[in-house]
């Protein structure tokens, strides 16, 4: 009895498996150095307010050294290098406040009561920012469904009783497999008709 010939299994082409690999690995690095600049950025705070007695210069040696390595590395998707851009920037920031409340402090022209009060300031502002961000998120995705669901009412069909908190836990549930899965943070939404069925198409930034 002729044996069966083994399936052959499916497999990504070499190239692409690489690419997704690096990529992969690109994102733990940024993700790593991200976590130490803010870890930097906590330890100076507490260092200005005498929590911590001595500045964090090693870490931020080792900040800068990961940074130089990664400006290095030869990255082909341009998510990551603007991620790193972005990283850069915020660090550098950084850097120039922290140099200059040193100056400061060194000077006698810096008390703790000053930097608490600015730090409050800069907390409110953050919150003050993710709120507006967070309400554009939201006008934005009311806009999307408001298009959805005049689609599926121009295509006959019925909106199977999705509002719009459904559809946003919909969204949001694609928008995190994606990110676990491939990495992928910033995504565009477009409201399609396929094989007569109204969807919405997701593709990365």
């Amino acid at each position: 009895m002729a044996e069966k010939p083994e399936k052959k299994k499916r497999t990504l082409p070499t190239t692409l498996r690489e690419t997704r690999t690096v990529k992969r690995e690109v994102d733990r690095e940024l993700d790593l150095v991200e976590r130490r600049i803010e870890e930097l950025k906590t330890l100076y705070e507490q260092h200005f307010i005498d929590v911590q007695p001595q500045p964090p210069v090693k870490l931020r040696a080792e900040v800068v050294r990961d940074l130089k390595r990664l400006l290095k590395a030869p990255f082909k998707q341009s998510s990551s290098k603007f991620r790193l851009r972005a990283l850069i920037h915020r660090f550098r920031t950084y850097c120039t406040y922290w140099e200059r409340v040193m100056k400061e402090r060194e000077d006698g022209k810096y008390s703790k009561d000053r930097f608490k009060a600015e730090y409050r300031e800069r907390v409110a502002e953050d919150a003050a920012k993710a709120n507006t961000n967070e309400r554009r998120a939201d006008k934005g995705l009311r806009d999307l469904y408001s298009t959805y669901e005049n689609a599926v009412k121009k295509s006959g069909a019925g909106a199977g009783g999705m509002d719009f908190d459904q559809f946003k836990r919909s969204l949001m549930k694609k928008a995190k497999e994606l990110k676990e899965k491939h990495g992928i943070k910033k995504l565009n939404y477009k409201v399609v008709v396929k094989d007569g069925k109204v969807v919405v198409k997701t593709s990365a930034k």
